[in-house]
């Protein structure tokens, strides 16, 4: 019989494996999305020789980007082998939750839930959206912790939720659901406790008491690090656009959304737009007495045997998702893949729900093959950026944000309809300083020098410390014949972002055309470094130390470009517009 077992859960665990690349792997041919842009300019990702950075103590979600590291190793800037990974991770997430789930349920209950959490089409935003691995890797190594918990290796357990707080800091609420799930079970435990005998409850206690003091500490690093980082769009520095109390109030109305996406997951966007719903006094009144009634619910249920999973199932989501939707201010109100981890509790009451009715094994069937076939239709939406955004905006039109989107997708292919998309934005955000800058973009691709060095010139009076306008400002100056100014735009650009070589290599332009050589010469020593083989600017190099006398350097120069250099073209500026 234990062998049948053994055969059936190997079946059982293939079946999730092959499912899971069936209903993901088309998002191998998925290009990056929204803030995937910050994993391929982040300097620290592309430098193969920069990975002490992932040592800095100070840094948030290390373990994550260390991964986009070893990703940009292998497969540089192709966005399929990323895509790979945050699938093969997703699968490991449903392998891992439905062996966990065996060790306390029966099999076809653990089956169902783990297909659910495998299937339900609201994890194609966590999946397919690149930048979003650290949920994947917070559940994966939360699982891991769980498990290690189950075999009573508190230690290795302890290490694991490190390493989920290192993907992503929301993974706090996992140990603390540990440790107020231990809670409930010592009291059961003291009260079957013999008399004169030390209670179970005792170790239950302690237990419960380390996670609470691993929370503690954890969430105390996260806020510290937040503070130090002076990070704005969550914690301490999002409080002063949006209170606590006011997100707070604003999470009881997104979390009767988040539970219709669950049970009705149609529509789905990837953006959703709250900010600009106030409600009466009366109905915000209803809808915390409604999260209380459930949460009350859920407490009572687990006070009864026969229902005792479905409670804690329902008291695990709402702590799952507290991290997300309490009290910590979020710039972004709602995003699906902050329901990564909660999904983990739903699957686990959805399925204690089938598993009551009279034919669960057909209901499973037909639920879980509903959901696959959402899960595939709302995949093709990622296929393209112009396609995400296309419907994003069609479901938050008022967004500013999701048509400069739509603006980004269509800039190359189509810019007269990117240009449409930018001013739509500018009407509903009129201090949009990307979507102006992206308007210059626009307008030095077609030569429109002047206009794009107004647009330039606007993005900057409104955000002084985006360096890519002041590249591109000095490139539109340059090529209006203002050399001295875009000199001045392009010191800017690097006092902003030092590791722009191009901005180096600009400057080098301008003082060798002005004559200044020496001035030209540590400016171009510094894009060899970056650029060995930059032959334009290893001529520039050995021309300018040839003016200024250095005869032996020069020829170094010279025999490192080959003979007959002296034939070269003086080479141009780099117009490089940074998008």
């Amino acid at each position: 019989m234990k062998a049948l077992i053994q055969t059936n859960t190997r079946k059982l665990t293939i079946v999730l494996v092959l499912a899971g690349f069936v209903l993901f792997g088309q998002s191998l041919n998925d290009p990056f999305h929204f803030d995937d842009v910050l994993i391929i300019n982040d300097s620290n990702v592309a430098n193969a020789a920069n990975w002490q950075h992932f040592l800095n103590p100070l840094q948030l979600r290390q373990f994550t980007f260390f991964t986009f590291y070893l990703n940009h190793r292998v497969a540089g800037n192709n966005p399929g082998g990323y895509h790979l990974v945050n699938v093969a991770i997703h699968i490991a997430n449903v392998v891992l939750f439905f062996a966990l789930l065996r060790s306390f349920l029966d099999t076809q209950f653990a089956f169902i839930a783990a297909f659910i959490f495998l299937a339900h089409p609201i994890q194609t935003e966590p999946v397919m959206y690149v930048y979003q691995r650290s949920v994947l890797l917070a559940c994966f190594f939360s699982l891991l912790a769980l498990v290690s918990l189950q075999r009573n290796r508190m230690w290795i357990a302890v290490l694991m939720f490190f390493f989920a707080f290192e993907s992503k800091e929301s993974s706090v609420a996992v140990p603390l659901l540990v440790a107020i799930m231990y809670l409930i079970h010592s009291r059961g435990a003291a009260k079957e406790c013999s008399p004169g005998r030390e209670p179970g409850a005792t170790l239950f206690r302690r237990s419960a008491a380390g996670l609470l003091l691993l929370v503690l500490a954890l969430s105390a690093t996260a806020i510290g690090i937040l503070i130090y980082q002076q990070e704005s769009t969550v914690g301490i520095g999002a409080a002063q656009k949006v209170s606590p109390i006011a997100y707070m109030l604003t999470e009881t109305r997104v979390v009767y959304t988040y539970l219709r996406l669950l049970v009705f997951p149609f529509p789905q966007s990837l953006e959703y737009d709250f900010a600009s719903l106030n409600g009466p006094t009366s109905k915000v009144v209803v809808q915390i007495l409604g999260v209380l009634l459930m949460i009350a619910m859920g407490f009572w249920l687990a006070r009864r045997e026969h229902w005792r999973v479905t409670g804690l199932a329902i008291l695990a989501f709402f702590v799952l998702l507290a991290p997300t939707s309490s009290i910590i201010p979020s710039t972004d109100f709602a995003f699906e893949h902050r329901l990564y981890l909660p999904m983990l509790a739903f699957s686990v009451f959805a399925g204690s729900i089938i598993v009551r009715l009279k034919r669960p094994v057909l209901v499973a069937a037909l639920l879980l093959l509903i959901l696959s076939i959402t899960t595939i239709h709302r995949g093709t939406v990622w296929a393209s950026d112009a396609a995400l955004w296309e419907d994003t905006v069609r479901h938050v039109p008022g967004k500013a944000r999701a048509w400069f989107n739509l603006g980004g997708a269509y800039i190359q292919s189509n810019p007269d309809r990117a240009r449409v998309a930018y001013n739509r934005a500018i009407e509903l955000k009129p201090d949009f300083a990307q979507a102006y800058y992206n308007l210059g973009v626009i307008d030095q691709f077609k030569g429109n020098y002047r206009q794009a060095a107004a647009y330039y010139d606007q993005t900057v009076n409104l955000d002084p410390g985006y360096w890519p306008a002041w590249n591109n400002l000095g490139n539109t100056l340059m090529s209006l014949g203002d050399k001295e100014y875009a000199l001045k735009a392009f010191e800017k650009t690097l006092h902003l972002n030092p590791d722009h070589w191009p901005s180096q290599y600009n400057i080098a332009i301008v003082h060798f055309d002005a004559g200044r050589f020496a001035e030209a010469i540590p400016r171009l020593r510094t894009v060899l470094d970056w650029r060995p083989d930059f032959r334009d600017a290893r001529y520039l190099l050995a021309v300018s130390l040839s003016n200024t006398g250095q005869r032996e350097e020069a020829d170094r120069e010279w025999r490192k470009l080959g003979k007959n250099v002296g034939q070269l073209p003086l080479p141009a500026t780099i117009p490089g517009v940074t998008r």
